[in-house]
C-alpha cells in the first residue's frame, strides 16, 4: 500500500475520465489510485485559494465528527428541537441541544423558538420563503398578490426561493453611503407595489452581504413597515439571512437580539463559513407557531416532517455542536479579533489609493474593493490576493450604477 501511495504522489495520478457506466467492477487499487489523484488535485487547488474564497477549512474536531460517525450514516429525519418531543437517537439529541444553545446565543425565548440544522443559507432561504408564503396566504391574501422585496446585493438564492414559491421580485435601492437596504427606498417600492395590487410582502433582510459584509437596517425597516401598515391593509413576512455574519455579530455585539423585533420570523446562519465545520452545515431558527403551516405527516412513521429536505445528515449537528463547545464565546471572540486585525492591516495598506474604495462593516470579516477609476491597472490585486473582479449594475437611491468590484473575506483558510 505504501508503494501505491508513493507512486501516486510522485506521479500525480488522476482518475481517468469515462462517460460510460462500467460493465464490470473496477479494481479497488484503481479506485484508490483515483481517490488519491483527486485528493492531490484538491490540495493543489486549495493551496492557491485567495482572499476571495468564502468557505473555511474545518477544525480537526469537526472533521473528526464526520470520520467517526460516517460509517453509521445517522439520519436526523424531522425536527427534534420541538419542545416535549423526545429524540429517538443520539445525534437527534445533540441537534436539539445545539438549537437550544444557538437560541441562547441570540438571546431568544426557548419556549417561543425552535429550529433545525440545514445544508446552509440556500436551503434556509427557500424554507423561509415557503413559511412566508403560507403565513401570508393564511391571512387571506392570494398568491398572485404577494411579491418579494430585495436589493441588488441580496444573495442569489433569494431569487431561487421566489421562483420556487411562485412570486415576483422587486428591487429596493441601496443607500449610497452605507451600501445596505435604503429605508426610504423600501417604503417607496412597497407603496408602488401596493398601487399595482400587491398586498403581501416577503422581505429577506441581510446580515452580511456576501460582497460587502454590510447589514440591512432592521430598526429603520421596522419603522417603515409600521408606517405602511397604518396606511394599508397589507401583510409582511420578514427574515434575517445571516449566513455570513451570524457567527460573528453576536460575539462583538452583546445587544444583538434578532428576535426582539416582532417582525423577524426566521433567522439563519452558516457554520461552514466562520463556523469551521465541513460543508454542508447551517441552522435556521423560527417562531414555533409557524411550524404548523408546513408540517406534513410521514405515513409510514409515527412522526411528522417539518423541514425542507426531510432526511438530513445526523453528523452535521454533531460537528457544529463540537465546534461551539470547543471554542465557547471567548474562543469565537479570539478568532474573530485575530481576523479583524488582518482585515484592518489590509485596509490600511491600500486605503490611500485614490483609485479604490473600500466598503465594509465594522463587525464583518468581509469587504468589497470597488475600482473608482476603471482605467486603473487593478489586476495586480487579483494576482497578489486571488481576487475576482466583476462588473455589475447596482441600484442605489441616487440611481443605477455600473460597479467594478471584488469581494474579500478575512477568514482562516
Amino acid at each position: 500500500m505504501f508503494a501505491i501511495k508513493t507512486y501516486i504522489k510522485n506521479n500525480i495520478l488522476y482518475p481517468k475520465r469515462n462517460n460510460k457506466f462500467p460493465d464490470r467492477p473496477v479494481s479497488k487499487i484503481k479506485i484508490k489510485a483515483g481517490l488519491w489523484g483527486i485528493l492531490n488535485k484538491v490540495k493543489n487547488q486549495k493551496k492557491y485559494t485567495g482572499y476571495g474564497h468564502l468557505v473555511t477549512y474545518p477544525e480537526k474536531v469537526a472533521a473528526n465528527a464526520w470520520k467517526m460517525l460516517l460509517p453509521y450514516n445517522p439520519n436526523n429525519l424531522g425536527n427534534w428541537s420541538i419542545k416535549n418531543l423526545e429524540p429517538n437517537h443520539e445525534t437527534a439529541k445533540v441537534e436539539r441541544d445545539l438549537i437550544l444553545q444557538m437560541i441562547d446565543l441570540y438571546h431568544g425565548n426557548k419556549n417561543e423558538l425552535e429550529g433545525y440544522v440545514t445544508t446552509g443559507g440556500t436551503e434556509a432561504n427557500i424554507f423561509s420563503a415557503w413559511l412566508g408564503i403560507k403565513y401570508i396566504e393564511k391571512r387571506g391574501i392570494e398568491r398572485d398578490k404577494i411579491c418579494l422585496i430585495k436589493t441588488s446585493l441580496t444573495h442569489y438564492s433569494i431569487e431561487k426561493a421566489a421562483d420556487i414559491v411562485g412570486v415576483p421580485t422587486f428591487i429596493v435601492p441601496l443607500n449610497d453611503k452605507t451600501w445596505n437596504m435604503d429605508a426610504w427606498g423600501f417604503e417607496k417600492e412597497v407603496e408602488n407595489s401596493i398601487k399595482k395590487g400587491k398586498k403581501g410582502f416577503l422581505v429577506p433582510l441581510t446580515l452580511g452581504y456576501t460582497v460587502t459584509g454590510t447589514n440591512d437596517p432592521i430598526k429603520k425597516i421596522s419603522r417603515s413597515i409600521e408606517k405602511i401598515k397604518k396606511k394599508h391593509r397589507v401583510e409582511f413576512f420578514i427574515w434575517f439571512d445571516a449566513a455570513l455574519n451570524g457567527l460573528i455579530e453576536p460575539f462583538l455585539n452583546n445587544e444583538f437580539k434578532p428576535f426582539s423585533f416582532c417582525e423577524i420570523q426566521t433567522f439563519l446562519t452558516d457554520f461552514h463559513k466562520f463556523g469551521f465545520t465541513p460543508l454542508p452545515a447551517g441552522i435556521i431558527l423560527y417562531r414555533k407557531e409557524l411550524r404548523q403551516l408546513i408540517e406534513k405527516p410521514i405515513t409510514y412513521l409515527e412522526e411528522k416532517d417539518n423541514t425542507l429536505l426531510g432526511s438530513r445528515s445526523g453528523i452535521a449537528p454533531v460537528a457544529c455542536w463540537a465546534i461551539i463547545n470547543l471554542w465557547g464565546k471567548n474562543g469565537f471572540k479570539r478568532k474573530i479579533y485575530e481576523n479583524l486585525k488582518y482585515k484592518y492591516q489590509f485596509i490600511n495598506k491600500i486605503k490611500n489609493n485614490q483609485n479604490l474604495q473600500i466598503i465594509t462593516n465594522d463587525n464583518s470579516l468581509t469587504c468589497a474593493i470597488v475600482v473608482e477609476n476603471k482605467s486603473y491597472k487593478f489586476k495586480w490585486l487579483s494576482e497578489v490576493y486571488g481576487l475576482n473582479f466583476k462588473s455589475e449594475n447596482i441600484l442605489f437611491n441616487s440611481g443605477k450604477k455600473n460597479i467594478l468590484r471584488a469581494k474579500i473575506h478575512f477568514l482562516n483558510h
